[in-house]
């Protein structure tokens, strides 16, 4: 036995350790724990001397300390044992458990001192208090880090319960101080693991060999390290029938893996991921089913020869494809090769999918290319049986991205219609996968920044993208979602914390409802100056009746989307059916949005300008806030502009929407009709929404300045616009109420009259738009 410094069982400090991921999330557990307990027992003192049952209680004390000694007695036992466990087999436990006693000790001593002294509630006596034994005794057996299945961890746990029970009867404990005592030593232990690391429970390779030559393989020349990842070590071996790969499963590292596969089930939706195993063994199991599945239908995969236990640790054992990877031919060491083995991949991946089986999560490098001209897959840790057709789709999106930043988009779409044989349908629904989020991270990164999904789009769509299908949702929860959804919480928190102090019956009943049916025809006349914008821009003609209805659907669509999102989504689908190509839908909608800010901004100046004048100052120049204003936005302006990490990403994102949109106004420049009828339409938008606020104030007997009422709106709306939340629920209500209160408009007035505008302007349009959007998708409008 070693009793140096080395990595031996007698070692007292091995080199090599490692902090397990598990460890680390159980110690974040059972902190939030043990501070929830502190939390509640501050709030509820009481609690300390809750549920001990009576009968318990009354059981006469001499038997009840005859039981106590003997759980004490176990429970010296049992660490003793833990001792001596560790001398004879783990020696390199004794220190970590030591610490972690130590820990655990001075946790549980602050903790009853606490107790003591009020802060939280007594966890027990002041005399002979068990708090501090029983959360040493835990944190000892914890630091010790006992293998699981070993029956001492068992014996342990039951002496531990059986002593705590004991102490809850005789009145050395409280419940609290039970529970606290547990957490306390747990946390101490986990903490030590943590902080010093654990020796790695990986099999040694001889115990590896070991195993292997149990189960009738026997390997020549050891084991060759090839790659270690998360959760798993591969190794290369050989035996007499040839080459051999090894996959040995690394319990250390298994929360990794499992925090990673649970992530994925949750955040992608279940017919695009399926229903992957999330426990070690469930994984292995149903690779070695796959492989078996997919060699029964002809498929090339390398064969699963035994999947073998070493200590906590599992071994897979395969025969690995003989041939080279995709890669080495897309690097020219099989010149002329690429074409001819993208083409049988996709043969290759023709035949997996019939088997009803999908691969998950094929890179360049699960491609082996086979000596006789076909081609196998590789690396089934995450493929699925009984696959659907999602999952299918995804499989051939992230092959031909793969081949295509190999061999390019013409190429790969060449191989994959003479491999895979596709139809017009299946390619409309690829390149409406072809997005970052559908493909594997390797395949992501290796395209990232580059037109291989852009040109892959136009290939298999053709340049007006008239063949793309709608993309189905591969992510059950999005990210804008969540944002939605806390943008709302917290507008809807505002807003309620804001009309707690304010009669709303009281103010409903004395508003003049003419001006309300003022504030509905304002937002109508929204509707039809949205339409006039759009249709000016449109080389052809549209109907204004049915532009208006589509542009009354988008106020549906924003019950569910941002404004802006919503609304260009909608133009986008009304321009495309009514027989517009894609790029001059694109660069129709984009015209429209440019000059429906450039009015709103001009609008907003003038009124802001304007809104400095009065009878006591006849003066155009503005008055002092809105040069500061001014002046701030034009030096955020100015250092945008001059810093070079902004002006580049100004210049990524302005530099695509100028050309796609600048032919498009050089032509309105060139026809001042459309122009005029573009600038009508903005300012027809705009005055409805002015007319609408203004009369919702008029509504609540305030009436306000104009030119204050225009600025309260179009600072409003921005803000409504770059909201991440539904029609920038929350957000636009919130600005509209401190725009009005801070022109001099009462609280309460203010809240009314903001409701009474987007009831008008929001909530009633959204059942009319429904109606809309329903009967045009009907007649194939939208």
């Amino acid at each position: 036995m070693d009793g140096g410094g080395g990595d031996g069982p007698g070692s007292w400090w091995p080199r090599a350790r490692v902090r397990r991921p598990s460890d680390a999330a159980r110690l974040a557990a059972v902190a939030g724990l043990a501070a929830g307990l502190g939390v509640l027992s501050a709030l509820l003192p009481g609690i300390a001397g809750a549920a001990v049952p009576e009968g318990v209680r009354g059981l006469p004390r001499a038997l009840l300390s005859v039981a106590n000694a003997l759980a004490s007695f176990a429970v010296l036992g049992v660490l003793l044992a833990v001792v001596v466990d560790a001398l004879r087999r783990r020696r390199w436990a004794l220190l970590p458990a030591a610490a972690a006693c130590t820990v655990g000790t001075a946790l549980a001593v602050a903790a009853q001192e606490a107790g003591q002294a009020g802060w939280v509630a007594a966890l027990g006596p002041r005399q002979d208090s068990a708090v501090v034994p029983l959360g040493a005794a835990v944190a000892l057996v914890v630091g010790a880090d006992l293998p699981r299945g070993r029956r001492l961890l068992g014996a342990a746990a039951a002496a531990l319960t059986a002593a705590a029970g004991c102490a809850l009867a005789l009145g050395s404990l409280t419940v609290p101080g039970a529970v606290a005592a547990v957490l306390l030593g747990t946390a101490a232990g986990l903490g030590v693991r943590v902080a010093a690391g654990v020796v790695p429970a990986r099999p040694p390779v001889d115990l590896v060999v070991e195993v292997l030559a149990q189960a009738g393989i026997v390997v020549a020349g050891g084991l060759r390290p090839l790659d270690e990842a998360a959760g798993r070590a591969r190794y290369a071996a050989t035996d007499p029938c040839g080459d051999l790969l090894l996959t040995v499963v690394d319990p250390d590292r298994r929360g990794v893996t499992l925090a990673r596969r649970a992530w994925r089930v949750l955040w992608f939706r279940t017919s695009a991921v399926g229903r992957p195993a999330l426990s070690l063994r469930g994984v292995l199991e149903r690779r070695a089913l796959v492989a078996g599945l997919a060699r029964s239908a002809g498929v090339a995969v390398p064969p699963v020869l035994a999947l073998l236990p070493a200590g906590p640790a599992l071994v897979l054992v395969e025969r690995p494809l003989p041939g080279t990877g995709l890669p080495a031919a897309a690097d020219g060491d099989l010149p002329g090769t690429l074409p001819a083995a993208l083409t049988a991949a996709f043969g290759t991946l023709r035949r997996l999918h019939r088997a009803g089986l999908a691969h998950g999560a094929l890179t360049a490098e699960a491609v082996v290319l086979l000596p006789d001209g076909g081609a196998g897959l590789t690396d089934l840790r995450d493929a699925q049986p009984a696959a659907g057709e999602l999952q299918r789709d995804l499989d051939v999106v992230a092959l031909l991205v793969a081949g295509a930043a190999r061999a390019g988009a013409d190429r790969a779409v060449a191989a994959l219609r003479a491999g895979y044989a596709s139809g017009p349908g299946e390619e409309g629904r690829w390149a409406a996968l072809l997005q970052p989020l559908a493909l594997p991270r390797p395949v992501r990164r290796a395209v990232s920044g580059t037109p291989v999904l852009g040109d892959l789009r136009t290939a298999l769509a053709g340049p007006d993208g008239g063949r793309v299908a709608t993309a189905p949702r591969l992510e059950r929860v999005s990210g804008r979602t969540v944002l939605s959804v806390a943008g709302a919480t917290v507008g809807v928190h505002v807003l309620v914390t804001q009309l707690s102090d304010v009669g709303i019956g009281t103010a409903l009943a004395r508003a003049d409802w003419r001006w309300l049916a003022v504030a509905l025809l304002g937002s109508a006349l929204t509707y039809v100056g949205a339409a006039l914008s759009l249709a000016a821009f449109v080389p052809g003609r549209l109907p204004l009746g049915r532009t208006t209805l589509v542009q009354l659907s988008s106020a549906f669509v924003t019950l569910v989307t941002p404004p802006t999102v919503g609304h260009v989504g909608v133009n986008l689908r009304y321009l495309q059916r009514s027989g517009v190509p894609v790029a001059t839908a694109a660069a129709t909608v984009g015209v429209s949005q440019v000059v429906t800010v450039a009015v709103t901004l001009v609008l907003l100046l003038v009124c802001g300008w304007l809104s400095g004048v009065s009878p006591s100052r006849p003066s155009l120049l503005p008055s002092g806030d809105v040069l500061t204003v001014l002046l701030a936005a034009a030096a955020l302006l100015g250092l945008a502009v001059a810093v070079p990490a902004p002006r580049r990403a100004l210049r990524r994102r302005l530099e695509p929407l100028v050309r796609r949109t600048l032919p498009q106004l050089l032509a309105a420049v060139t026809e001042p009709r459309r122009l005029a009828t573009a600038v009508l339409g903005v300012l027809l938008l705009n005055g409805g929404y002015v007319l609408a606020l203004d009369a919702s104030l008029r509504a609540f007997s305030v009436s306000p300045a104009l030119s204050s009422v225009v600025v309260v709106y179009l600072v409003g709306s921005t803000v409504g616009s770059a909201a991440p939340t539904p029609g920038g629920l929350g957000a636009v209500e919130a600005a509209l109420v401190g725009g009005l209160t801070a022109t001099g408009v009462p609280v309460a007035s203010a809240l009314t009259a903001v409701l009474a505008f987007r009831v008008a302007t929001f909530w009633l349009p959204a059942p009319l738009g429904w109606a809309a959007f329903v009967g045009l998708q009907r007649r194939s409008r939208i």
